[in-house]
């Protein structure tokens, strides 16, 4: 089968670090509004309207929608997150993060964390709400950049964030699985395939301009993209038919990587759901 459709778009990010005193701000100018609003994007419609019926069924709170922002709209942020300056990145294993809101992931929020978050983005916010595709506005966001091969260890997201989160896919396909929250997952999640191994509980094939969502029960479940370059197709996947996929079909990563942008909510205080 051909490769899925991958867009070219990058990502530029900020690091604010405790320790830092630098004053280089935000170009705030670079907002939807600014170029006249959305151009291709719906902004109105509940998400539920265009969400991926198939997924839905396979976990309590996991839904997912086919190109959430249109192709015009996805350009624009590439364009704005380009002129990100390079020193609000962080490198880590395979990837680079921007923290937009907020000193660091694992940290609770503070007040005044969300006024980091360029203009463009809290659009997004904005309209994730109003389109009920999350319950209260995000107050944190991360913008990942992985490699070709990039992983994700599986993992919960823990109490530090509200069980309310949104992932947007800007550049490169990615099979992303759902595991119990304990127990084993497959191996060392890497390249290997193991028939013996234990299987997640759904997986998403993830397209360039699509929106996951994942809350209450969906959140509590431990997530995890493997390292490789090429996804294949299982039964557990569960918008295979949607994408006119089948099991064992292959699915390309973009050589040039992976880019994500991860909406959630920070609690100020840690707390059990």
């Amino acid at each position: 089968m051909a490769p899925v459709d991958i867009r070219a778009v990058r990502a530029k990010a900020l690091m604010r670090e405790s320790t830092t005193t630098t004053t280089t701000t935000r170009d705030d100018t670079l907002s939807f509004a600014a170029r006249g609003g959305f151009v291709d994007t719906d902004v109105d419609d509940e998400i539920s309207s265009s969400s991926s019926p198939d997924v839905a069924k396979r976990v309590p709170g996991l839904a997912y929608c086919r190109e959430f922002i249109g192709a015009r709209d996805a350009e624009f942020v590439e364009s704005a997150l380009l002129r990100e300056p390079a020193a609000w990145w962080t490198k880590g294993r395979g990837r680079r993060v921007m923290n937009a809101g907020g000193t660091s992931p694992s940290r609770l929020y503070r007040e005044g964390d969300d006024e980091a978050i360029p203009t463009y983005l809290r659009e997004l916010v904005e309209v994730l709400v109003r389109r009920k595709a999350s319950e209260r506005a995000a107050n944190h966001v991360l913008v990942n950049e992985y490699d070709a091969d990039g992983f994700i260890s599986p993992h919960s997201d823990g109490d530090v964030y509200a069980p309310d989160v949104q992932i947007l896919t800007l550049r490169s396909s990615a099979l992303i699985e759902f595991w119990p929250a304990e127990g084993a997952t497959a191996g060392d999640f890497d390249e290997c395939d193991n028939i013996d191994a234990p299987r997640p509980v759904v997986s998403v094939l993830l397209e360039p301009r699509s929106l996951l969502m994942y809350r209450g029960e969906a959140y509590r479940l431990r997530h995890g993209i493997r390292a490789r370059v090429k996804d294949v197709v299982a039964a557990e996947t569960a918008n295979a038919r949607e994408l006119g996929l089948e099991i064992g079909d292959v699915v390309e990563r973009n050589p040039a990587g992976r880019l994500s942008v991860v909406f959630v909510r920070k609690y100020a205080e840690r707390r059990c759901e």
